[in-house]
């Protein structure tokens, strides 16, 4: 059946297109922030943390309070994640990420493949808007 066959394509082409997506975001995060994420990256992106990060290092401080985890309270609140991600997507918004490139609460706090994408794609036009400053010039 030649429909199956394009079918299954179809899928394994938009699975291989996450994956670069999400991929990407890895890639970006960790060499902008020099961390590591664990293997499961959505996991780790889901309190809002490193994101608020991202945002700070395209415009300093975009984010003005950042809720960390503390050796005491390893895991955030689940209000406490969601400030963070609404900072974030509220940072991403001054900076300039058009409104239809801009994911959701839910894309970043429910980690699923279709969401992180989302994610991504909002992390790739925030760092669009990324300017290097000079290391040389008075802040």
């Amino acid at each position: 059946n030649p429909s199956m066959n394009f079918t299954v394509r179809r899928e394994a082409d938009r699975a291989a297109i996450q994956d670069t997506h999400i991929h990407h975001l890895r890639h970006q995060i960790e060499t902008r922030l020099k961390v590591s994420l664990g293997d499961d990256l959505p996991s780790s992106l889901t309190d809002g943390v490193v994101l608020c990060h991202i945002a700070n290092h395209v415009s300093p401080r975009a984010v003005s309070s950042i809720h960390v985890p503390s050796p005491a309270v390893p895991k955030l609140s689940s209000t406490k994640c969601r400030r963070n991600v609404d900072n974030f997507l509220g940072a991403c918004r001054k900076i300039g990420v058009r409104e239809d490139l801009v994911c959701s609460v839910s894309d970043v706090m429910e980690p699923k493949r279709t969401n992180t994408v989302r994610v991504a794609i909002t992390v790739t036009e925030l760092l669009r808007h990324h300017v290097p400053r000079n290391n040389n010039s008075a802040v």
